[in-house]
Parts: C-alpha cells; structure tokens; sequence
C-alpha cells in the first residue's frame, strides 16, 4: 500500500480539453492526504455506503469495519481547489480495499472504476483526478477523452510555481461560461488557447523551455484579455511578469491556485512573497 495520495496539478489545458485539447496534469506530493488513526469521519462513512451499493472491486466489509473503529484519512489538500481532493480519497480507498484483482487492470479500466468511485462526490466524473493520485505519475488527456501515463524530462518541473489565492470556487459555472464562450467563437478561442496550450505540452514534454515559456506566455496573456472574470483581480495587476514570470489560471480558474513559470525567481519570489508555492524545492 502506498504512504500518501497526492493532489493534482492541472499543468496545460484547463477548459480546452473540453474542446478537443489536450491536457497534462501532474501530481504534487507537497499536498496530500495519508491513512491515520481518528475518529470517525461521517463523510468517508457515506461513502463507504455508496460503494456497498455499487458493484466496485472493493472490500466494502472491512472499509466500514475500519472507518467505524476510527481509521480516517488525513492530510492537507484543500477542498475547491480543484486539486483533487476528492480523487485522492477515491485513490486510498482503492489502494488500501480494492481486490487484488485491480493489479491487471489497465490504464483504462482503473480511470473507469475511479470516475464511478468519484461519481459520489460530483454527481459524474471524468476519472482522472483518482487516477493520478493513484498512479502517482503525470497523465496526458487528449481531446478523444483518453488519458495515459506521460512521462516527463528530468529537473521538468524547474521553475513552475504555484499562487495561493485563499479564494474557493465552484468550477462549475465557469466551466459553463467557458463553453458557451466557446460555442460562439470556436476560431478566436482555438487560436488564442487551445493551440498554444497543445504547443505547450509538446514543448515540455520535449524540453525545449523557450518555445514553453513562448507557449505558456501566449496562454496567460489570452486568459487575462477574454477571461479576465476567470482571474481574481487582485492579480490583474501582476498576472503579466514579461521575461522574469507569466501567470495562467490552473484549473478552472475564479480562484483556488494560479499557475506560474518563472524565469527569474527571485523576482517572482519578491512579486508573491508567501503565497508562493515551488513545485519543486528551490524553484
């Protein structure tokens, strides 16, 4: 069984994805949730009575058992975020009481088994979010839906941040503006977002940093002018660090995270002082 279950970051391809895009996401060990020893937690109780009345490969028996006597799950990954939190719950469940029949499961069983797992907190759900924190790998989601481990050129993560907004949202009404926005004007959002951020992903994945950064920069500065409801405006103001650091919104946006790359770190250090979140240590 694994220690803990990370968070997700949504590299490239928030929204887009929904549109034929692809889309990257990563898992980030800093935030995370882990089995400890506690009270018991009403919402994992549901939820243990959901998948009783699922057909779930999952030892359904002893998750009551051990919830009841106190097992709960711990840990630091902030509800409405769209960090994944409900994803990384659906991954220990799995990790800790699925069968060991899940072991052969392929990538794309195991996406389908957590999105009916994750359907309890959202009603429906893609799989992804569990899917990472279970696999704790990077996933790469194409616009045909599929989703399958990705992996990324040593030190990729240099220079990539994170902004703590304090802000929590509901992804669900920007995901609505997004799309209806979307409809009217296909060609100017394709152009403007979806491609760059597809370059985007081939640049990372193919470490060439200049055509990222030249990909990324073109993304935050299309957000900012179309979507700037998207932006919590206190940002507005710094979202554009020109060659030192570009700011985009990391999921859904409206608050939770942004997402940042940065050339200069010290200067970006200066700009967001604590609020600033290293994917990896040192920038």
């Amino acid at each position: 069984m694994r220690e803990a279950y990370p968070a997700k970051v949504l590299l490239l391809g928030e929204h887009t994805v929904l549109r034929g895009g692809q889309a990257l996401a990563v898992p980030y060990d800093r935030l995370r949730l882990r089995w400890a020893e506690g009270t018991p937690d009403p919402r994992l109780l549901k939820f243990a009575t959901y998948l009783d009345g699922q057909d779930v490969p999952i030892d359904t028996d002893s998750l009551g058992r051990d919830l009841r006597a106190g097992r709960t799950l711990a840990g630091n990954i902030p509800v409405g975020y769209g960090l994944g939190s409900s994803g990384a719950v659906c991954a220990a469940v799995l990790d800790a009481y699925g069968s060991p029949a899940v072991t052969a499961y392929s990538t794309a069983d195991l996406r389908q088994l957590l999105a009916r797992m994750e359907g309890h907190f959202h009603g429906s759900s893609s799989g992804t979010d569990p899917l990472l924190a279970y696999l704790q790998s990077p996933i790469l989601l194409g616009g045909a839906g599929s989703a399958e481990e990705q992996p990324l050129p040593e030190g990729w993560a240099e220079g990539w941040f994170l902004i703590d907004t304090g802000i929590t949202r509901d992804a669900s009404p920007l995901i609505r503006e997004f799309l209806a926005a979307y409809d009217r004007d296909p060609l100017s959002i394709d152009r403007g977002w979806r491609e760059p951020a597809d370059a985007a992903i081939q640049a990372l994945i193919a470490n060439d940093r200049e055509a990222l950064y030249r990909h990324f920069a073109s993304v935050s500065d299309f957000q900012l002018a179309r979507f700037p409801d998207f932006i919590p405006p206190a940002y507005h103001d710094s979202w554009n660090g020109g060659d030192r650091y570009r700011l985009k919104i990391c999921g859904a946006g409206g608050g939770g995270m942004l997402l940042g790359m940065a050339r200069d770190a010290v200067r970006a250090e200066e700009v967001f002082g604590e609020e600033l979140l290293w994917l990896t240590s040192g920038g």
